[in-house]
């Protein structure tokens, strides 16, 4: 069994992990998806859906929503929940691809010794 974690910020974000998890998962994995809202900052209230109907027929998933710094918040819950892979985007807003990695995503690659994986948007 393998648990995953998707970082989603957007639902963008979300549609792209789910893609690339699909082809991965099997019965007995766990996906777990997270965002996390930060003061003063939107969020993009579809990010969680769209894991749950992406990844239904794929195998469990769970949704978690946090208040925080979403740095912060992500390798916590990482490490409380002994996550084997982290899946997320190169920053919460911006254009295509990856021409800039955003703080939070650097921060997670920074602390959490485990997989890491960045989706482009």
């Amino acid at each position: 069994m393998t648990r995953y974690l998707v970082a989603a910020a957007t639902s963008a974000t979300t549609e792209a992990a789910s893609d690339y998890l699909i082809p991965r998962l099997t019965d007995e994995d766990e996906v777990w998806v997270l965002t996390v809202e930060e003061e003063g900052v939107a969020i993009d209230r579809d990010a969680l859906s769209t894991a749950q109907v992406k990844l239904v027929d794929a195998t469990t998933v769970r949704t978690v929503r946090r208040e925080g710094d979403p740095a912060s918040e992500i390798v916590s819950f990482v490490r409380e929940n002994d996550i084997d892979e982290v899946i997320l985007g190169p920053r919460r807003e911006g254009g295509e691809g990856f021409s800039t990695i955003g703080t939070t995503t650097r921060t997670v690659l920074n602390k959490v010794e485990g997989p890491v994986f960045v989706v482009p948007k």
